[in-house]
């Protein structure tokens, strides 16, 4: 006979209290897994295919130096225009480029034995310069003036006047303007050449030429001076304006300049190298201060080149024939006296005309 189980109700118990158990665990289960699946790592990718695996990058040179660091002061490239147009592309029918000859000779070299340039050899001649032999110097011709006739001046050796604009067939010419420009060497013709100091002696000359040309009553306005450089030429120009009393004359004008070295204390024939502008002009013709400074900036002494030596005579040339009106050299004191009865080379000897001896027989 069985005897029954005194365990068996107890058990049952514990069964149910782990089956509760159990499910509450799956309930508790089943609620995280929504937030472990958003946490989870993405599916790898599947492995390639034999044979297209990339070659592997070569490994960085430990020795290699860093690459050098930015320069922040470059600034940045500027845009793109965007109206710029885009380049037209090439032309797919032109033909190609000709290749080099091969057979072409080659550039010929530098001739070592060409002379060298010559450092003393004159320089090209200066456009619009003149060379003034009289005076011994040579100057810039202003644009707009052209060389006159010197041959009447009583000061300088050069003149200048303006150029006449063209006149057709049957026009009147214009008048003659009142406008000149001397030129010269200050030598003691003037009494400007006295004074070594070329300021005083720029201020005297004006002085001076003011007078001879424009002897009016009138006032000197506006004078003034101004330093001058010819070259290394150390000089002073002195320009004023007269009034006159005369009110129906235009006011005159003169600009006088003076360059070069006095050099009192030089030999005789080297002392006041010295050359002189005046420029006279009116109101109606006024003076043009800027172009008579250039002008006498522009002076230059120079020299005339010297004539061409005669060529020798020669030797086998024959004698020129004497000239029968030429009168008889002179006697010789110094020829010894004639001996009598001799006659001497040269001499005429008096003829007896007709000679007894030559006459026919009778």
């Amino acid at each position: 006979m069985s005897e029954p189980d005194l365990n068996s109700k107890p058990r049952k118990g514990l069964r149910a209290s782990l089956a509760v158990a159990a499910a509450s665990g799956l309930g508790a289960v089943t609620l995280m897994l929504p937030g472990a699946l958003a946490n989870a790592d993405p599916v790898p990718p599947p492995p390639p295919a034999p044979g297209t695996e990339a070659p592997a990058a070569p490994p960085a040179d430990p020795n290699a130096p860093p690459p050098p660091p930015a320069d922040p002061n470059v600034p940045p490239p500027p845009p793109a225009d965007p109206n710029v147009p885009p380049a037209p592309p090439a032309d797919p029918n032109a033909p190609p480029a000709p290749p080099a000859d091969p057979n072409a000779p080659p550039a010929p070299p530098a001739d070592p034995n060409a002379p060298a340039a010559d450092p003393d050899a004159p320089a090209a001649p200066e456009p619009g310069r003149v060379e003034n032999a009289a005076g011994g110097f040579s100057y810039v011709v202003p644009q707009g003036w052209v060389v006159g006739d010197a041959s009447r001046l009583n000061y300088g050796q050069a003149l200048l006047t303006k150029e006449a604009p063209p006149v057709a067939p049957g026009e009147t010419p214009p008048p003659a303007t009142d406008t000149s420009i001397l030129l010269g060497r200050l030598d003691l013709k003037l009494f400007a050449g006295a004074e070594p100091d070329n300021e005083k002696a720029a201020v005297r000359l004006a002085s001076d030429m003011g007078e001879f040309f424009m002897p009016f009553a009138g006032t000197r306005l506006n004078q003034q001076t101004t330093p001058l450089d010819a070259g290394g030429m150390l000089g002073s120009a002195s320009s004023y304006e007269v009034k006159f009393t005369d009110t129906s004359k235009p006011n005159g004008q003169i600009w006088a300049g003076v360059v070069g070295d006095a050099a009192p204390n030089a030999p005789r024939g080297q002392r006041n190298e010295r050359w002189f502008v005046v420029w006279l002009g009116t109101s109606n013709d006024p003076v043009d201060a800027e172009a008579a400074t250039a002008l006498a900036n522009s002076i230059r002494p120079w020299t005339p080149p010297a004539a061409p030596a005669a060529a020798p005579a020669d030797p086998n040339a024959p004698a020129p024939p004497a000239d029968p009106n030429a009168p008889p050299p002179p006697a010789d004191p110094n020829a010894p006296a004639p001996v009598p009865g001799r006659s001497e080379v040269g001499v005429p000897v008096p003829v007896e005309t007709p000679v007894p001896e030559m006459m026919p027989p009778a």
